[in-house]
């Protein structure tokens, strides 16, 4: 720049002859400028992979089974630990049918840069598997070896497996038993796994509905138990919730599933059957279509139509069934309807009277072995039974199955929770009345057996394909009748 300042000053004649000797120097750029410039920096791409969405019934109508699971390798951790143990699958498993979820569902700024509140509320489609578009859910519980054996044979016929493992406390603790060796299994196998919360006291019930701090607890141990456990969602099996309290379930689920969803997480429930809306009465608390929005998939428990304390008949007869289906299609998608099959039966003995006995399948099969009788389709219900007379001294033609044994289990607690059940109502005392003596069993005693076979099954699965719903939900693994498996990959495809 120096000789175009000083040409200013000089004679005319000697500024020409500068300006001619200095026009280069002025206009020509350093012929190092362009190799020495630095290249504009590749922007980072971080590839940010996307949680699996994947997606119970109850307990045998007769009660809330005692948990006796045993295991050689069990470990004890509290709530707030985080095992080591992810074998649930993250990844979306090869031909097999996932739920997968708008765009929008998984962030993309840290999570505190979005407030929960703010995201939106993403409503998974369960994608069809490799040869339809039907799902197919099966629970499994830990106290039965055969549930167990099912579970290894069939996981190729199942798109969901839901573990009853989970309860909570009044304070919205969470215990668990984690087995592992099941995880692993699931895993290897590209089986989504849900689990289970499962509770059947009013009482309880009722707390963490309405108290606001042991229900908020509860909604964060919910989200923090499915993290951390590495499943693929939840299943919430809330039984024996008051009428009363059917506002306070309908919005504790919109909760938990804003925290669930917000972790790519997959939110299911579990709710008793009906036919119309009722707001009294062991089903008036679900409200079908306030939930809706909530869920991504519904078991609708279209069995327990007859119970262990009722008289003889068909638990899912065909015609109630059908009515089931209808309104709970009705009141909710029907691709997120998942409609409930019976794989049990129940054997009453008229003669005596009393509950009925749950049978397993195999079960009910021995019986009929024994006593000479053939199992018949009624073609009325479209269920299974036999009849048959027995000594009242006969021994079982069968054995009841052990529970789980050999698994690595970890046993979660919550901490120490200073609320409880309220305190029972002071017995009146009673006059003593004095026991009769035991009258002798009669020599015969008629026994009659329904139950859920193959045939049974397959009538229910049409139901489920008559009004498009999105599949059908087994309870429970390890009671069925092995012919089930052949029918529902039928029906499946």
């Amino acid at each position: 720049m120096v000789p175009c300042r000083l040409a200013r000053r000089l004679p005319v004649f000697i500024v020409i002859f500068v300006l001619l000797a200095a026009l280069p120097a002025c206009a020509a750029p350093p012929p190092e400028a362009t190799a020495t410039e630095t290249p504009a920096p590749t922007p980072l791409v971080v590839a940010v992979a996307t949680p699996e969405l994947s997606a119970t019934p109850t307990l045998e109508p007769t009660g809330t089974p005692t948990e006796t699971v045993t295991s050689t390798a069990t470990a004890t951790e509290t709530s707030t630990a985080v095992p080591t143990e992810t074998a649930a699958p993250t990844g979306t498993p090869t031909a097999r049918a996932t739920a997968t979820p708008p765009p929008s569902a998984t962030p993309t700024r840290s999570p505190t840069a979005v407030p929960t509140a703010t995201l939106p509320p993403p409503t998974p489609t369960a994608a069809p598997r490799s040869q339809g578009s039907r799902l197919f859910l099966g629970y499994y519980v830990p106290y039965d070896v055969s549930s167990w054996n099912s579970l290894q044979s069939q996981a190729a016929s199942l798109d969901y497996v839901v573990l009853q493992v989970a309860t909570f406390d009044y304070c919205g603790g969470i215990s668990s038993r984690e087995d592992r060796t099941l995880k692993a299994f699931a895993q290897s196998s590209g089986l989504p796994v849900l689990a289970s919360l499962f509770t059947s006291s009013e009482p309880l019930n009722h707390a963490l509905l309405t108290d606001p701090a042991s229900r908020a607890n509860a909604v964060q141990q919910v989200a923090a138990y499915v993290v951390e456990e590495g499943y693929a969602g939840i299943d919430l099996d809330l039984e024996a919730v008051a009428a009363t309290d059917r506002a306070a379930l309908t919005s504790f689920v919109a909760e938990v599933s804003t925290a669930l969803r917000a972790r790519g997480k997959l939110v299911t429930m579990a709710v008793p059957a009906k036919t119309r809306e009722v707001t009294t009465g062991w089903a008036g608390a679900y409200d079908y279509a306030a939930l809706a929005p909530s869920l991504d998939l519904v078991i609708i428990m279209s069995y327990s139509y007859t119970t262990s304390s009722s008289a003889p008949g068909s638990t899912a007869p065909y015609s109630w069934v059908d009515q089931v289906a209808a309104y709970a299609t009705s009141q909710f998608p029907p691709q997120k309807v998942l409609l409930g099959m019976a794989f049990y039966g129940y054997d009453w003995n008229t003669t005596v009277g009393g509950r009925a006995k749950a049978l397993l399948y195999t079960q009910a099969v021995a019986v009929a072995r024994t006593y000479g009788q053939a199992i018949v389709l009624d073609p009325v219900t479209r269920s299974a039974k036999f009849s048959y007379a027995a000594g009242g001294n006969d021994p079982l033609p069968y054995q009841a199955s052990p529970s789980v044994t050999g698994h690595d289990v970890v046993v979660r607690q919550p901490a120490a929770c200073p609320k409880g059940p309220p305190p029972s109502p002071t017995a009146v005392p009673r006059t003593p009345v004095p026991t009769p003596s035991p009258t002798p069993a009669p020599a015969s005693q008629n026994h009659v057996v329904w139950l859920e076979d193959a045939a049974a099954v397959a009538a229910k699965l049409e139901i489920v394909s008559r009004y498009g719903a999105g599949g059908a939900a087994a309870w429970r693994l390890g009671q069925e009748d092995p012919a089930v498996w052949p029918a529902v990959a039928a029906w499946a495809r």
